[in-house]
């Protein structure tokens, strides 16, 4: 495969970060032409340093692609950080959260055929790069449904849903927002009315008067 040379490292001269360098050079290939058709050689020749370079800094092809797989876990977990800081209703705090991961993958899926490789949890290596994310992600997500508790807004015990139960349905529900979806804001719309659908069986039942 004849490799793509990453632009970006072109412009970044010899003064650049190598190691950047040669993430950045092996983030366009795989995204371009997947993990298993991308080779160190390929990558050495994008980053535009020697092969024995390259070996330097990664020790295989696998421990460059958790790297990046990494890297994409902690943008997910800043992304999560600043949902759960939202200074706003249980509600919509709970769809920032979702947004935060899933609205995320779905824009990341649809930014390359091969995308989905970084986030797939059947891969080895991404999916033990995404395991702690997924426990931030449901750790943040029940955190904010105690919130909704304790201001009223939501009973799951009503509804007879433990806390994990309500998570779990949630998460699920949420991921069928990308089925059918058109584009981003369709896909943000479909997330928007599940969650809004979900929390409603959540809601404290109204008392019955005397």
């Amino acid at each position: 495969m004849a490799a793509k040379v990453n632009e970006a490292s072109q412009q970044k001269g010899p003064a650049a970060d190598k190691r950047t360098l040669i993430l950045d050079s092996a983030f366009d290939l795989f995204r371009h032409y997947g993990y298993r058709r991308t080779s160190m050689e390929d990558i050495a020749q994008a980053a535009n340093v020697a092969k024995g370079t390259l070996y330097l800094y990664f020790k295989s092809k696998d421990e460059l692609f958790e790297a990046l797989a990494r890297q994409l876990g902690e943008r997910i977990e800043a992304n999560l950080k600043a949902a759960a800081t939202r200074d706003t209703g249980a509600e919509d705090k709970i769809f920032a959260l979702l947004d935060a991961k899933l609205g995320f993958i779905y824009r990341w899926v649809l930014s390359s055929p091969h995308a989905a490789e970084f986030i797939d949890s059947k891969h080895k290596l991404s999916g033990d790069v995404f395991e702690p994310v997924d426990r931030s992600f449901r750790s943040a997500l029940a955190k904010a449904l105690k919130e909704g508790v304790r201001w009223g807004e939501f009973d799951p015990k009503a509804a007879g849903f433990s806390l994990d139960a309500a998570v779990d349905t949630l998460v699920a529900a949420a991921h069928g927002a990308e089925w059918g979806a058109r584009d981003e804001a369709d896909f943000r719309d479909r997330l928007q009315r599940i969650v809004r659908l979900a929390l409603r069986g959540l809601r404290p039942l109204p008392r019955e008067r005397k």
